[in-house]
């Protein structure tokens, strides 16, 4: 059974409960903990903050108080590219400290963070990597070596790094980098383009590497600082006769990997074209009208697939990859295009058992309070957007409370120490909501 990136330790990371997106390399997006535990009669409340002119991706943890949000430029902005790195106070989002603009080669794109082993942080934006102190300071700065921005930042167990540019028509590489001097130690070209964001899964049989194509899932096999494309394991997700379009994030769990098409969102691709990538920047696709589709890819058997149509409505889209529970067995799916969230009850190849769907706008990476089974989404209304708690079993909302954003964009949820989780969108906006 796959591991549970909770209970960590994770090799290669820093011992907190959430040192990268997602909470670990496998993107199961659950926290350790009692979570909210929100009480009948209890409320939600937010401490937010703006960022003018910046763009906030990520909040990861550290030491127990240590609070860090990773974000660049915008990329509507004309004129700007930069990445940075603040040190903020776990209660009022107040900087209490921040690394200088850093290069980001001209790219405008959500880059990502990690807390290494060694208690130093790492991250990428556009096309440059930073390894930074805990108190934000450049230790050492590494130029990527394709002129386009990178998407997405893990460690791997042996505590090397590895990041993947994104590619709209041409050949995605993989740079696998040392961790102290960002050395380049291996260089993969991947067989497709790749826009979505990999996975990394550690398992008895070997240390692999999960990322999709506009139609295909591949692994890679990583051993003694190399990679390698593990041709025993590519599924197709091309559905016959539906209009796709590609795949973001994989998600590992219960020995299957798990993600959804239909990638060009308005949202997305009005991101895409906004930012600057590189060579590829003018392939740029239209939006797909086919319904949303959830794959489940079994990881020792690539023709084992089941294909799960959750809503059964056209011009489906989504900016991030579902959440599966792999204890209960649950998956959440969501369209964000046509508003709706859904949870179902995996009993084998095949059979998914309906639990609730709700007209919830969700465009956030969904997060899960496993504890507690609080499953954490956003709702965009036309007052703004809400972050808001739902039971993950009966779907039955709990609360919530307005992150003090106009719409969020695909982004990533913390969890906090105090009865909290952390929110951040594109949208210069960054939010503490906590149960009060």
């Amino acid at each position: 059974m796959t591991e549970l990136d909770r209970l960590g330790p994770i090799s290669g990371y820093y011992p907190s409960a959430w040192p990268c997106e997602c909470g670990g390399p496998r993107r199961q997006k659950a926290a350790v903990g009692p979570g909210l535990n929100l009480q009948p009669g209890e409320k939600l409340k937010a401490t937010t903050r703006r960022l003018d002119g910046r763009w906030p991706v990520m909040f990861v943890q550290r030491d127990a108080g240590e609070l860090y949000l990773q974000g660049g430029a915008l990329p509507f902005q004309q004129g700007e590219s930069f990445g940075w790195l603040e040190k903020v106070d776990p209660v009022t989002l107040e900087t209490l400290a921040a690394s200088p603009k850093l290069p980001s080669g001209g790219h405008n794109w959500c880059g990502a963070v990690v807390v290494h082993e060694n208690g130093d942080l790492y991250m990428t934006n556009g096309n440059y990597c930073h390894r930074l102190s805990p108190d934000c300071r450049v230790v050492a700065e590494r130029k990527l070596p394709k002129d386009c921005g990178y998407n997405g930042l893990l460690i791997l167990s042996d505590g090397n790094l590895i990041t993947k540019d994104i590619q709209l028509s041409q050949p995605s590489h993989f740079s696998v980098l040392e961790p102290e001097r960002l050395q380049e130690v291996d260089r993969f070209e991947f067989p497709e383009n790749s826009v979505g964001r990999i996975s990394n899964d550690r398992t008895p049989d070997g240390e692999f590497v999960y990322a999709t194509s506009d139609t295909k899932a591949y692994r890679l096999r990583y051993a003694s600082g190399r990679l390698a494309l593990d041709e025993s394991w590519v599924a197709s997700y091309d559905v016959s006769g539906d209009d796709q379009s590609w795949a973001w994030d994989t998600y590992i769990g219960d020995d299957k990997v798990w993600f959804m098409d239909m990638g060009a969102a308005p949202g997305a691709l009005a991101i895409l074209r906004a930012r600057p990538v590189g060579t590829d920047s003018m392939s740029m696709p239209e939006t797909a009208n086919g319904p949303q589709h959830v794959f489940r890819v079994s990881t020792t058997d690539p023709s084992d697939v089941d294909v799960l149509t959750p809503f059964g409505l056209p011009n489906g889209g989504i900016i991030a990859p579902p959440l599966y529970e792999q204890e209960s067995g649950i998956l959440v799916a969501y369209d964000s295009n046509n508003g709706k969230v859904g949870a179902w009850r995996y009993e084998g190849p095949g059979q998914f058992q309906e639990l609730w769907v709700k007209d919830v706008f969700n465009r956030q990476q969904p997060m899960l309070f496993a504890d507690t089974n609080e499953l954490i989404v956003d709702d965009i209304r036309e007052d703004g957007d809400y972050v808001v708690v739902l039971d993950l079993e009966t779907g039955e909302e709990r609360g919530r409370a307005h992150s003090g954003a106009p719409q969020s964009s695909g982004m990533f949820f913390c969890p906090g120490w105090n009865r909290d989780v952390y929110y951040a969108t594109i949208f210069s906006q960054v939010a503490r909501i906590y149960a009060g």
